[in-house]
């Protein structure tokens, strides 16, 4: 175990990337919806009305906005500090799983962030110009419990994927990762070519719960497969 928090806190040691960068992307979305609820209201659209506050809660940036670089330090994450964990006399394993345990604190950490800035949106009134950037429908319309669990799977799931494809490259090289996507694209699509004819009663079954159920086993399996990656993988 003391293995596993070494390597976490390895992890910790640049607090500017690990934590700062997601607080900087969260906060230019905060400033483009803003920028877009402004336009939009002055071209016009009466912000009280039900069409408007409809309209409004489909924001969607919080969501898209944060994947892109999360899977990137998911990647960075196994790749770049593998040594650096042997060198303290971690094990693969416990880099993986240190590695994991970093990512939940990354998670914790965003998690906690919506919600304080969720509750700043509902007491200042939607930032005092009904922007609605986290009383969202598919953040649980002002809902903190739905806020946090979501963003925390989010998190979790996007940076352990990245952990993922960093271990595929680490173990087989440069081409791993293009191998590993394209086995993946083949599976979907040959899953959606077996579903599709119940697509529509699939959709209309999906669930929060189920969701956060899949989104938890999409994790597992990047993490196992990380570490079937690094079991044998040398440093590069």
């Amino acid at each position: 175990m003391n293995r596993v928090l070494k390597v976490t806190r390895l992890h910790m040691n640049k607090p500017g990337a690990m934590f700062g960068v997601p607080l900087q992307i969260v906060l230019v979305v905060l400033v483009v919806s803003a920028l877009i609820s402004l336009m939009l209201q002055r071209g016009g659209l009466d912000p009280a009305s039900a069409e408007y506050v409809e309209g409004a809660r489909w924001n969607q940036g919080m969501i898209w906005s944060l994947p892109g670089f999360l899977v990137y330090y998911g990647v960075q994450a196994i790749a770049t500090t593998y040594p650096f964990s042997l060198a303290l006399g971690a094990t693969r394993r416990a880099h993986v799983l240190g590695t994991a345990l970093a990512n939940i604190v990354l998670s914790l950490f965003i998690a906690a962030v919506m919600v304080v800035l969720l509750g700043l949106e509902l007491a200042t009134g939607h930032w005092f110009i009904h922007l609605y950037a986290l009383d969202v429908y598919l953040l649980g319309s002002g809902n903190p419990l739905v806020l946090f669990i979501t963003m925390f799977l989010i998190t979790f799931v996007a940076t352990s994927v990245g952990g993922f494809f960093g271990a595929v490259w680490v173990r087989f090289g440069s081409k791993g990762p293009t191998v590993a996507a394209l086995g993946l694209a083949l599976v979907l699509v040959v899953l959606l070519l077996i579903f599709v004819p119940q697509l529509g009663e699939i959709i209309a079954a999906i669930t929060r719960p189920l969701l956060a159920g899949v989104g938890v086993g999409i994790a597992a399996l990047a993490i196992f497969g990380t570490w079937l990656s690094m079991r044998r993988a040398s440093v590069r």
